[in-house]
C-alpha cells in the first residue's frame, strides 16, 4: 500500500519495521521522493541558511578503510557545489537539518509515524536529528558506523547501502568505545568485512532502517544521489553508550570487562557504575 499525502511511510512498512526494529535492518517503502523540501533547488538555498559547519563538504572518489577526505577549499558558494553536484565531485552533508523550521517540522512527522514502534520496544526515541546527503554519480562513503538509530530515506538516483552486523569482528569492541570519546566513526576494511555485509539496493521512495552502530558503506550510482537521514537515541542506547565508556575507561587500566550485552539486555548496572565513576574522579 503506497503512502497517502498525509502518511510518510506506508502501512506495510510500519508493519515491516515493527519486525525488525531494533536489531534488524529492514527495506522500507515511504511517500517524500517529491517532497518539495527535498528538491535540489530547495536543499541549495537551505545549506545558505544554515550553520556554515554544519554544512560539509567531502571528496567523492575514495574507497572503503582509506578516510573520507574534505575537499580542498574552495571559493566556489556551496549552493552551486549542491547545484552542480554531478560535476562537482563532491559529497556534501547539512547535518542537523532540523536548525531550520520546516525540517524540523518534517523530521516531526516522520518520528510521529515511528512512535508506535519504537517506544514499545527500546522507550521513547529522544535527541531526533536530521541529514541530508548530496552525493556526485559513484560517490562511496566509506565503512563507518553510527552509533544512533536511523532511517534513512531516498530521494532521488540509486545507491547500495551496505550493513553488517553491529558486534566483532565487523566492529571491533575497542573502536567502537573509543568512539564515545574520540567521535572517530571510520573503520578499517579487512577481512571480516569481506562477504559479510547485506547490501541493499535503493530507488526513490525506498528507505532503510539501520540499527543502532550497524557498520556501512554507501555507493551511488550513475546520477547524482539525494537522501535524507533521521537518527535518534533511546534509554537502552544511552545506557549501552555508558557501559561501551566503563569498559574504556577500564581497558585503559588493564581491566576491561566482556562486551556490553546486546539488545533485549540492559547495561544499567554499568551506566550506573560509569556515571558513578565519573562523579569521583575515577575514570
Amino acid at each position: 500500500m503506497l503512502p497517502s499525502p498525509e502518511q510518510i511511510l506506508s502501512l506495510s512498512s510500519i508493519e515491516k519495521l515493527k519486525g525488525a526494529y531494533p536489531a534488524s535492518p529492514a527495506v522500507l517503502s515511504h511517500g517524500l521522493a517529491d517532497h518539495p523540501l527535498l528538491a535540489i533547488n530547495t536543499l541549495a538555498k537551505a545549506a545558505l541558511r544554515m550553520t556554515p559547519h554544519h554544512v560539509e563538504r567531502r571528496q567523492a572518489h575514495t574507497a572503503n578503510g582509506e578516510g573520507f577526505p574534505h575537499a580542498a577549499q574552495s571559493d566556489v558558494p556551496i549552493d552551486q557545489v549542491i547545484m552542480d553536484i554531478a560535476a562537482s565531485g563532491s559529497w556534501v552533508m547539512l547535518r542537523f537539518i532540523e536548525q531550520l523550521p520546516e525540517y524540523r517540522d518534517l523530521l516531526n512527522a516522520i518520528m510521529a509515524e515511528l512512535s508506535p514502534v519504537i517506544g514499545p520496544a527500546t522507550g521513547p526515541g529522544d535527541s531526533i536529528k536530521g541529514f541530508v546527503f548530496i552525493s556526485a554519480p559513484g560517490t562511496l562513503t566509506p565503512l563507518h558506523f553510527d552509533a544512533e538509530y536511523n532511517i534513512l530515506f531516498h530521494i532521488k538516483g540509486n545507491k547500495e547501502f551496505a550493513t553488517y552486523p553491529p558486534h566483532p569482528p565487523y566492529l571491533p569492541s575497542e573502536l567502537e568505545e573509543a568512539y564515545h570519546l574520540s567521535g572517530e566513526s571510520l573503520l578499517p576494511m579487512n577481512e571480516n568485512e569481506a562477504g559479510g555485509e547485506e547490501v541493499h539496493r535503493l530507488g526513490p521512495g525506498d528507505a532503510l532502517y539501520v540499527p543502532y552502530s550497524s557498520p556501512h558503506w554507501v555507493k551511488a550510482g550513475m546520477q547524482p544521489c539525494i537522501s535524507l537521514s533521521i537518527t535518534w537515541q533511546s534509554q537502552w542506547s544511552r545506557r549501552n553508550a555508558d557501559a561501551l565508556l566503563l569498559n574504556h575507561g577500564l581497558r585503559q587500566k588493564g581491566t576491561a570487562l566482556s562486551h556490553p550485552p546486546a539488545w533485549p539486555a540492559s547495561s544499567i548496572w554499568r551506566s550506573l557504575a560509569y556515571r558513578s565513576g565519573r562523579k569521583l574522579g575515577l575514570l
